[in-house]
């Protein structure tokens, strides 16, 4: 997963350059709400935390698998297809500076991805998940909730460090 997201990013990054007129670089302004950035760095730092966890991880990546474990790849893919469209307007000093956060919260969602496959799978086709273990698709569902519990652990530890240098990025650049 980590090779088809990363692969999406570079390849619409490249492809970019080929559809689009560069773009003209006039300064550069925090891609986050306007009410984050009056409300003070720890809010920031929260509404930025929450989101990605809630809303980019969790709706978007991880929940649509859990409903057909295709879909958290799809959307994963998609996600990357979009930070290369956005990643191609970038500077290089710029996108130098952001590149921690994007790894971070990149390898955050590969993990939601991994976790709503896991899930989606599991209740679809117990035997694809847990071979020779004879589970009903209750109780590998149930197995695979508790995996994908375990590895939202990771996503939260990742998206919380990459949160952390976001809200110092945005203001040490804005």
């Amino acid at each position: 997963m980590n090779l088809l997201f990363f692969g999406c990013v570079f390849i619409s990054v490249f492809l970019a350059q080929f559809v689009f007129t560069p773009p003209l670089y006039s300064g550069w302004s925090p891609d986050v709400p306007e009410i984050l950035l009056r409300s003070g760095w720890f809010v920031m730092f929260v509404g930025i935390f929450v989101f990605n966890l809630a809303v980019s991880a969790f709706v978007v990546v991880t929940l649509p698998g859990v409903v057909f474990f295709p879909l958290s790849v799809g959307f994963l893919l998609f996600r990357g297809v979009l930070w290369g469209l956005l990643l191609y307007g970038l500077p290089t000093w710029l996108f130098l500076v952001v590149l921690p956060t994007l790894v971070l919260e990149g390898e955050a969602y590969v993990f939601a991805a991994t976790a709503g496959a896991v899930v989606g799978v599991s209740w679809v086709k117990p035997d694809l998940s847990y071979r020779g273990e004879g589970l009903s698709r209750v109780e590998a569902f149930k197995r695979a909730l508790r995996e994908c519990l375990r590895l939202y652990v990771l996503v939260a530890v990742l998206l919380f460090v990459g949160a952390v240098l976001e809200t110092v990025t945005i203001l040490l650049i804005s």
